[in-house]
């Protein structure tokens, strides 16, 4: 049976900061450090079976080596390195990204990336990506795009962005989306992400267990109103695929979670199956972010962009300081990241929204 979805209260929102500590920084961190680690955790085994992972590692609960692809343990992919090319791109933007400013820094990006950036790209993007070399119209290279590159890159808007102005913010979650996923369930499932992220934000401070399953609500709503923008969908819809991974996240055992989430969710890159398997994995971790990004990188498929997704959604309920630091620090000197700048930056964004009114 899935549990029931409430809606929070966004009344409490404005009062932690004042009661002690910097809650909106913390959570900004919590969720790109989530990000960061999932995708690590998540790279060695990408595209293998849950069987494989099964019988090669059982779980996956500690940084290994990407042997297949001559990466470092703890190096991260394209989901981290476009997430923070998006924390430039909301900068420059003032927080109000444009397709024609995410299109420049995609391009900057893959250019520097060079060979690297043709092995992890993904097929939606690649594709879009050839077309706007060719001097295509951003507006109109998204429109096949169903897999999950939006999704994996679009946390930094949740931070950004709050989720009480729910037609803003899928109206800047779709300028990243448009010239490479337009379609409803792509769009829709970045909605979705950012929604999760921005709402988690938003909660009340708590010391006892999270419950990732109000936010989950507010992502569907969001997710409801995207789906009315871009190409219409070509099957099941994003909200009915969350709402059927919300059945298998109550699977008594792991194991079981972990068999049918791959089966009967699916893990591969279209946004209909990766993006509703890490939601999964997000409330059957009970906002744990490191069990988030585990259960992602040990079932299979794509699961440096499930368990990175998982993992920062997470990170953005509970902050950093539920992230395990070792892990963390390594994934941050592998890669040479400042995340702390980057959460910095993107807090200031999200309080001048509020500011300005």
């Amino acid at each position: 049976m899935t549990p029931d979805l409430v809606t929070p209260d966004p009344s409490h929102a404005a009062s932690d900061d004042a009661r002690g500590g910097d809650r909106l920084h913390e959570r900004a961190l919590g969720c790109l450090a989530g990000v960061a680690l999932g995708d690590a955790l998540g790279m060695p085994v990408e595209e293998w079976t849950r069987e494989r992972v099964a019988a090669e590692h059982g779980t996956v609960d500690r940084l290994l080596p990407g042997t297949g692809r001559g990466m470092p343990a703890g190096r991260v992919t394209d989901d981290t390195e476009q997430t923070l090319m998006l924390v430039d791109v909301l900068l420059e933007t003032g927080g109000r990204p444009r397709a024609d400013v995410v299109v420049r820094h995609l391009l900057a990006w893959v250019d520097a990336a060079g060979p690297r950036a043709d092995a992890v790209i993904g097929p939606s993007t690649a594709h879009a990506l050839a077309l706007l070399r060719a001097g295509a119209d951003p507006r109109t290279t998204g429109r096949t795009g169903r897999t999950n590159g939006a999704a994996m890159r679009v946390a930094p808007v949740g931070v950004a962005v709050p989720v009480d102005d729910p037609v803003a913010l899928v109206d800047a979650v779709e300028e990243t989306c448009v010239m490479s996923h337009h379609t409803a369930e792509a769009l829709a499932a970045a909605a979705l992400v950012a929604a999760v992220v921005s709402s988690a934000l938003d909660a009340p401070p708590g010391g006892g267990a999270v419950d990732p399953l109000p936010h989950v609500a507010r992502g569907l709503d969001v997710a409801e109103l995207a789906a009315r923008r871009g190409v219409p969908a070509a099957g099941t819809s994003l909200t009915e695929a969350v709402r059927a991974a919300l059945r298998v996240a109550s699977t008594a055992d792991d194991g079981d979670f972990l068999c049918r989430l791959a089966a009967d969710v699916g893990t591969s890159v279209a946004a209909v199956e990766s993006v509703p398997a890490a939601v999964a994995c997000v409330v059957r971790a009970g906002g744990d972010p490191w069990r988030a990004a585990v259960l992602g990188a040990s079932a299979g498929g794509d699961t440096d962009t499930v368990a990175s997704m998982a993992a920062g959604m997470a990170g953005a309920l509970v902050g950093v300081r539920a992230v395990p630091a070792e892990p963390l620090a390594r994934v941050q000197q592998v890669n040479g990241l400042d995340l702390d700048a980057a959460a910095t930056a993107l807090v200031g964004l999200r309080r001048g929204r509020a500011t300005a009114g």
